[in-house]
């Protein structure tokens, strides 16, 4: 729709020239034309005896769409009457389509948006069974059309948590069941010597984590027992 609009423009343009005569030879100082719309330096160029010739269109974050960006003869140049003034069209500023970052980890994401032009805006921390440091989500959203520079928000995954159980008091067989059905490793078995005469062999008497402590999926967990 942008270029069907510019390419109405250049033909307006290029038939309002028929109606000027290019038969005069005096000479007339070209107006500044940077900055006004069509419509607005068609009627400036009417009144100085020139016309306008569109020849480029491209983008542009200082000009809004079918604003001229520059002039050819410069504004304050003197030319003849009926003389052409080569005009360049703003598209409008240039878009980005937002690149998918979904699962990438977070340095590699925050590289792709910074390559790409935009920014990093928002980083949130979310608890996640996704792999730790990855990116579980985005906004806006993948192939999204931005401005330059638009920021980016990011969800990182920090792994799952689950709350230690406790196991003090238990044997050592249901201690390691229970540690394993929360998502934990029981990762090593120390005897101690220091228990009462009375208490069973092989009976948790201290655990690291403790219990109750919030802790990622996965982590080792230490266990004291009896002897």
């Amino acid at each position: 729709m942008r270029y069907l609009k510019i390419f109405l423009i250049i033909f307006i343009l290029v038939s309002l020239s028929f109606g000027c005569s290019s038969s005069q030879s005096t000479e007339v100082k070209v107006p500044n034309f940077v900055g006004l719309k069509v419509s607005e330096a068609q009627n400036l160029a009417k009144q100085n005896g020139l016309i306008l010739q569109v020849v480029l269109t491209e983008p542009s974050d200082q000009y809004p769409i079918d604003t001229i960006t520059s002039q050819d003869p410069s504004a304050g140049e003197v030319i003849k009457s009926g003389g052409f003034v080569k005009i360049v069209l703003s598209a409008g500023p240039e878009t980005i389509s937002v690149p998918n970052v979904m699962g990438q980890s977070f340095e590699t994401a925050r590289n792709t948006i910074l390559e790409m032009g935009l920014s990093l805006g928002e980083i949130k921390e979310i608890e996640s069974s996704s792999q730790v440091g990855v990116v579980i989500s985005q906004d806006p959203a993948p192939d999204t059309v931005v401005m330059p520079y638009t920021k980016i928000n990011l969800s990182i995954s920090i792994g799952q948590f689950v709350i230690v159980p406790n196991v003090i008091g238990k044997s050592v067989d249901e201690a390691k069941q229970i540690i394993q059905s929360a998502g934990l490793v029981l990762y090593k078995v120390d005897t101690f010597s220091g228990a009462a005469q009375n208490t069973p062999s092989n009976i948790v008497l201290y655990q690291y984590p403790m219990p109750n402590a919030k802790v990622q999926s996965g982590t080792q967990v230490l266990l004291r027992v009896s002897k």
